[in-house]
Formats: structure tokens, C-alpha cells, sequence
């Protein structure tokens, strides 16, 4: 009886199934069926999880990317960059499956994937696999939640503050904050995260009906409002409304501890109904809020109705609770990555301790840096703005690429130029996004 073939060396994967069937040709390997996942996700979970990554309080300032991108052009815009968003999954997910069944390997995460994609590739690129899975890999586990902690305790604290009378500091709330997050992020399992998923949706789609009570107090009128946007008027735009909808970096956490992973992609498949279900979504929450406001609309949308309001309170406090019960899922990438570094330095007795050890130190690194860093919010968007496109689009291009390499692009190497064609997109984005990031840090300090 044919042997299965050992993991390649340096390759993280999760346990194999041993009931001693044979496996026979790569052409017949089913990575799916060869995944032995203790604590899978549903369908219906994974669906909650994707949904909730890639809508977030981020929304609130899809109207002012209305303002920009104007009407015609902003509705255009966000169902063509939901469907970039779920292109990118498609490349990066059935690129590994094809990978996976050629060399008979359950499971690759991000990292691998790209490493594995330029092996198979022309031999001038072969050797920038390792360099790519290594700074991918540093990267997600580099991925801190600083931003959201801030975020959570600043809102906090203009809230309680200016309800109560109360003048303490934003630290404080950073600290206290610090207690739940230290209990959702013992959580190891994407599993048992879905139901913080659900309610930190549930809570987001509360935001946008509170926000769209005030948007139709008064009847809405299309006189001067733009329908295309202005030369100067459409990066701003790109950018609010692509980086709303990116969540590259949960596409293989979340397809990985599947159940059923073949309902990930396909027609209609988790990613593409998400993500018809979020364009119709931005779209049409952008739109009336351009329409009611129009260029006084601000950068966050609840800066338009009156503080005095509590409603605009409450919408503040579900905005903070909703970041908080999301925490869990974004700090899940970074803490699995270095596990998997490290998991085989600690005796097996001691991993669950270990775990917990891991999580606890990282979470005190990014409250302390909260705590410390003035400003750090304005330094980690430029750094974002830098990786995110390179993470989101560049590296499905270069897997894509490099996979097909010479003769796979189909009918006129359509598929080349395509590629060629997001990759500027995604030069443009970077450009863009760091002059952007880098004006704000200037007007931070003059």
C-alpha cells in the first residue's frame, strides 16, 4: 500500500487523517477530505466571521467617501471593490487548493501558500518565496490591536465623560477596557469567537438604523449633489471605501477551521454573498447619507448629528462595544502565528499554559503601547496604508502570476494583463494612501 508522502520541511500543517486508505494519483487528492480540524466552523459561522471582518465602524465614513467619489461613481466603486476584495480571496484561496492537491498537503495558511506558489514557479523566482512567507508572517504577527484599544477607550471616555461630568483620562479607560479584551482573547478557537462575530454585527447594523433615523428626519433632495468625482477627489474616495471592505488577512484563519471549506468560494459561495450583501450595503448607506448632508457631511458620519442627542451616545457606546467584541477574531491572526513559531520549543504538557502565557504578554504589549504611545493611531494608518496594499493585492497578483507562469493565462493572457492591471491599481492605492498618511501626521504636529 502507497505511503502518504511526509509534509515538506518548514511547511506549518494541521494533523492529517490516518485511517490507512491509500491515496493514489495527485489528480484524485482531495486536500478537503484530509483535514482533521478539532473544533471546525460552520458555514453559517464562517459567514457571521467574514461578514463582520470586513464590516466595521468604518462604515460610518462611507458617506464622506460619497462626498468625494460622488453619486454615480460611489455606487460604481463599491460594488467594483467588493468584487476586487472577493477576487483577491478567490486567487489566494483556490491557488492553495491546487497547490495542496498537487503535493498532497492538507492545509497552507497565507504565508506558505506564497512560498509554495513561487517554488512552483519560473526559477528567477523561486528563491523569493522564503523571503515573502517570512515577511508576510512577521507582518500579521507584528499586526497589533493597539488602534482598536484606543479606540474603544477614547470613545469611552468622551461618552461617560461628557454624560457624567467625569474628567478621566483616556489611559484609565484604556486600562479598564483592558479587563474584558483580557478574557476574549484567552479565546483560542475561531469557533467560539462567532458569537462575539454576531453580536459586534448586530451591534454595527444597530449604529447604521440609529443613523439612518436621524439621515431621513428631513426629506432628501439630489440639487448639488455630484454624481463623479473631481481629479483630486477620487483617491480619497478609493481609499476610505476599498480599506473599509479589505480583510485579507482572515482569509485562510477563517477558510482553514472550516468544516465544509468547498463552501467558501463557488457561486454563491460565503466570500461572494458577503460581499454582495456589503456593496449593497455601503452603497446604499453612502448614498443617502451623501444625499442628506452633502459636503458638510464629515469624516465620520455621527459628527453631523447633534451631541446633545443620545441617540448619537448610544451609537457611540455600540460603536465602542462592537470594536471590543471584535478584538478576539483580529487578535486570533497574530497569536496563531507565533505560535506556530514557538509551539515546538514548549514540552506538550506545558502548551495550554504556554498558550495563555503568549496571549497575555501580547495583549500587555499593545495596552501598554495604548497607554504610552502618544499618537500612535496616526503611525500604525501610515504603516497600513504602505502594507495593506501589497498584503491585499500585490501578493494574490504575484501568486497568481508566478502559479500560471508561462502558459496558464488563458485566451490572449487575459489573465496577465488583468494582473498587470491590479497591480497599478494597487501602486495607486499605495501612493495615494501614504502621502495621505503622511499629511496627517504633519497637521498632527504643527
Amino acid at each position: 500500500m502507497e505511503k502518504n508522502h511526509p509534509a515538506p520541511e518548514g511547511v506549518e500543517l494541521l494533523a492529517v487523517k490516518s485511517d490507512g486508505s491509500q491515496i493514489t494519483a495527485p489528480s484524485q487528492y482531495d486536500p478537503h477530505k484530509y483535514r482533521d480540524v478539532s473544533n471546525p466552523t460552520s458555514t453559517l459561522g464562517t459567514f457571521v466571521h467574514v461578514m463582520k471582518s470586513a464590516l466595521g465602524i468604518g462604515i460610518l465614513s462611507v458617506p464622506y467617501a460619497f462626498k468625494n467619489g460622488g453619486l454615480v461613481f460611489g455606487v460604481f466603486g463599491a460594488f467594483l471593490f467588493a468584487m476586487l476584495c472577493s477576487h483577491s480571496a478567490h486567487i489566494l484561496v483556490s491557488t492553495s487548493y491546487k497547490i495542496c492537491k498537487k503535493e498532497r498537503i492538507p492545509v497552507l495558511g497565507f504565508a506558505e501558500t506564497v512560498e509554495k506558489a513561487c517554488a512552483n514557479g519560473p526559477a528567477s523566482v523561486r528563491a523569493l518565496g522564503t523571503a515573502l512567507r517570512n515577511i508576510i508572517d512577521w507582518y500579521l504577527m507584528l499586526t497589533t490591536v493597539v488602534v482598536f484599544v484606543v479606540f474603544v477607550g477614547t470613545t469611552l471616555r468622551e461618552v461617560v465623560n461628557y454624560r457624567t461630568g467625569w474628567d478621566w483620562s483616556d489611559r484609565t479607560y484604556i486600562l479598564l477596557v483592558g479587563v474584558p479584551i483580557l478574557f476574549i482573547t484567552q479565546i483560542r478557537e475561531i469557533k467560539y469567537l462567532v458569537p462575539f462575530s454576531a453580536i459586534a454585527g448586530f451591534l454595527i447594523l444597530a449604529n447604521i438604523v440609529i443613523s439612518l433615523v436621524f439621515i431621513f428626519q428631513e426629506p432628501l433632495s439630489l440639487e448639488n449633489r455630484r454624481m463623479l468625482p473631481t481629479a483630486s477627489t477620487v483617491a480619497p474616495y478609493m481609499g476610505i471605501v476599498y480599506f473599509a471592505l479589505d480583510a485579507t488577512c482572515l482569509i485562510f484563519p477563517l477558510e482553514n477551521q472550516m468544516r465544509h471549506p468547498q463552501h467558501y468560494l463557488g457561486c454563491p459561495g460565503i466570500v461572494n454573498l458577503n460581499y454582495l450583501c456589503l456593496a449593497i450595503l455601503y452603497s446604499f448607506f453612502g448614498a443617502v447619507g451623501y444625499i442628506r448632508y452633502g459636503d458638510d457631511v464629515e469624516s465620520s458620519i455621527i459628527l453631523n448629528f447633534p451631541t446633545e442627542n443620545v441617540l448619537v451616545s448610544c451609537i457611540q457606546v455600540l460603536s465602542a462595544v462592537a470594536v471590543l467584541f471584535s478584538i478576539g477574531l483580529i487578535f486570533y491572526v497574530p497569536t496563531e502565528i507565533a505560535w506556530k513559531k514557538l509551539h515546538t520549543r514548549v514540552p506538550k504538557r506545558w502548551n495550554g499554559v504556554a498558550q495563555s502565557g503568549l496571549r497575555l504578554g501580547m495583549l500587555a504589549v499593545n495596552i501598554a503601547a495604548a497607554c504610552g504611545i502618544p499618537h500612535l493611531g496616526t503611525f500604525m494608518g501610515l504603516l497600513g496604508a504602505v502594507l495593506n496594499p501589497i498584503l491585499a493585492l500585490w501578493i494574490p497578483i504575484v501568486v497568481d502570476t508566478v502559479y500560471r507562469w508561462p502558459n496558464d493565462f488563458g485566451r490572449l493572457r487575459w489573465r496577465l494583463v488583468k494582473n498587470f492591471a491590479l497591480c497599478c491599481f494597487g501602486l495607486f492605492l499605495l501612493v495615494t494612501g501614504t502621502i495621505s498618511s503622511v499629511n496627517n501626521i504633519i497637521a498632527l504636529y504643527n
